[in-house]
């Protein structure tokens, strides 16, 4: 049965550190469709070596594990297991113990199926009492149960039926209604409920019909793009569904598209139909789908414009690129491809391409892209910004950054005023590249680097950039040369001019210069 924990139970095991010195490897392996033995190695393979798999001989691909797994005890945990064929299993497990003979390797796999029965572990249902503590942790927190809800509670309970995914997700249902609601929900909606094994895809499908905008359930069916088990990055979530045109704002609304989609992500989780991925090394938030969640996500999803990078070859041939004329998103991370073709600049609709690690030259017909919002060249090879881009009026994110100082940043980069990401400027000696270009990107955000300061003349020119005006940047890096010539700088003027709005969190300074250096903030 699903929604019972099975997964949650084992990566809270995963997660402990109490097993960290026990196993040299952990490797956490989402199955999710019934899949031949040489492809559960190859799902095996991937989290060691970070690449995708692109051998299919079975020695090959255990030859490699070998090599990764020799000599070391190993923890793999084998997620939403789908295949009871005891003989693929025993085939597995011989391959597996013959890796090598080092004891107290574990092996934990999860599966709603019956299989290996001599060595499961069956979950049972949730007491009465914890049901209700998830159900009531979701719709008040640590707040006092009112009374419209204890007036409730027994009927409530029983329709999770012991389910914690249940509990989870009728509490968001009921939190993101008026407590007027609450009873009317529960006798015309949760009352019609089967008691078969249908019931928690039932209840997912209540809140997702709930969900208080048709754009909100648009934005859930996208995530289904993305394979089971998968960890999305918040921001990307956003900068797609804006490209896809569902972050819609009221007439009367001022917020921003990206504000639009924080609201929709937190009414999402809200709901149980996300769950965030709590990392305190990462800025940006992650978010994953429970297994069914991503079930229901399939059957509501329709056909979405997206090209994968599976698919990256799509761009060799001219005659395709017309066909997808109308292409709003283009993903080409990890592809093989090393530059875009001259074409590129016909998909005029384009909103968002992603060139994760894969292209190493940007043409100028990339700047032709009048409608894209989202350009990401992270981890790319990518050594120059077309000198165009300045045309690329609609640009909101740039996701790059490159540790060479001597880059030149394109010219006039002052012009992509709806610009709010920007991750680095070097400043130039010419017009058009100087300090005072920053200074019309009102919206910049989150984090930016600021290099070559010792071209900034002094204190006025320093404040064309209007640091002290940008409230939405956390994080300011600001950076002189160390390698100059003479000594006629005004450091001290300048860092004066870039004084930052009070709202920003970090600041750090990098230079050789005595001036800066005894400069007290």
């Amino acid at each position: 049965m699903g929604g019972l924990g099975k997964t949650t139970l084992a990566k809270s095991i995963y997660n402990n550190h109490q097993i960290d010195g026990h196993f040299q490897k952990k490797l956490w392996v989402c199955v999710s469709k019934k899949v031949p033995v040489v492809e559960l190695f190859k799902l095996i393979l991937v989290p060691l070596t970070g690449e995708k798999v692109e051998v299919d001989v079975r020695d090959v691909i255990v030859g490699k594990i070998r090599n990764h797994l020799e000599g070391k005890r190993y923890f793999l945990v084998l997620d939403d297991v789908w295949d009871d064929d005891q003989a693929l299993w025993d085939d597995f497990f011989t391959t597996l113990k013959g890796l090598h003979p080092t004891n107290g390797s574990w092996c934990l796999v999860t599966t709603r199926l019956r299989m290996m029965e001599n060595e499961a572990y069956p979950l049972g249902k949730l007491p009465d009492d914890l049901c209700w503590s998830i159900l009531k942790e979701k719709v008040v927190g640590g707040g006092e149960v009112p009374d419209e809800l204890k007036a409730i509670k027994e009927r409530v309970i029983k329709r999770c039926d012991g389910l914690p995914l249940a509990a989870n997700v009728i509490g968001g249902l009921l939190s993101l209604k008026r407590k007027e609601e609450w009873r009317s929900i529960l006798e015309n909606r949760l009352s019609s409920l089967s008691g078969d094994e249908d019931r928690v895809m039932q209840i997912l499908k209540l809140s997702f019909d709930n969900l208080p905008s048709p754009y909100i359930k648009k934005c859930f069916a996208y995530c289904s793009i993305f394979p089971k088990d998968t960890e999305m990055e918040g921001d990307m979530l956003i900068e797609l569904w804006m490209a896809e045109g569902f972050l819609q704002a009221d007439l009367n609304s001022q917020m921003m598209m990206e504000e639009i989609g924080m609201n929709y992500l937190r009414i999402l989780l809200q709901s149980s139909l996300l769950e965030e991925i709590i990392d305190e090394s990462e800025t940006s938030a992650s978010y994953k789908m429970h297994d069914l969640v991503h079930d229901l996500a399939e059957s509501m999803s329709k056909s979405t414009k997206v090209i994968n990078n599976g698919d990256a070859q799509i761009i060799d041939n001219d005659n395709q690129i017309r066909y997808l004329a109308n292409l709003y998103v283009l993903n080409l991370s990890r592809a093989t491809t090393q530059e875009l073709r001259v074409s590129i600049g016909k998909l005029i609709h384009l909103r968002y391409v992603n060139l994760k690690r894969s292209v190493n030259v940007l043409l100028d017909s990339l700047c032709k892209l009048y409608n894209l919002q989202t350009l990401t060249l992270n981890d790319s090879y990518v050594k120059d910004l077309p000198k165009g881009m300045c045309n690329l009026i609609s640009l909101r994110h740039l996701h790059y950054y490159t540790m060479n100082e001597k880059l030149q940043m394109p010219l006039d980069m002052g012009r992509l005023t709806c610009l709010q990401t920007l991750e680095f400027f070097n400043v130039g000696r010419e017009k058009g590249r100087q300090i005072g270009e920053l200074g019309s990107l009102k919206n910049l955000k989150g984090k930016l680097k600021i290099r070559n300061l010792e071209l900034a003349k002094d204190k006025e020119g320093a404040e064309e950039a209007k640091l002290s005006e940008k409230a939405n940047l956390f994080r300011l890096e600001l950076e002189w040369a160390y390698n100059r010539e003479g000594d006629d700088y005004n450091d001290e003027d300048v860092l004066d001019g870039l004084r930052p709005h009070p709202n920003l969190e970090e600041l750090e300074i990098s230079n050789n210069t005595p001036q800066v250096s005894a400069f007290e903030i």
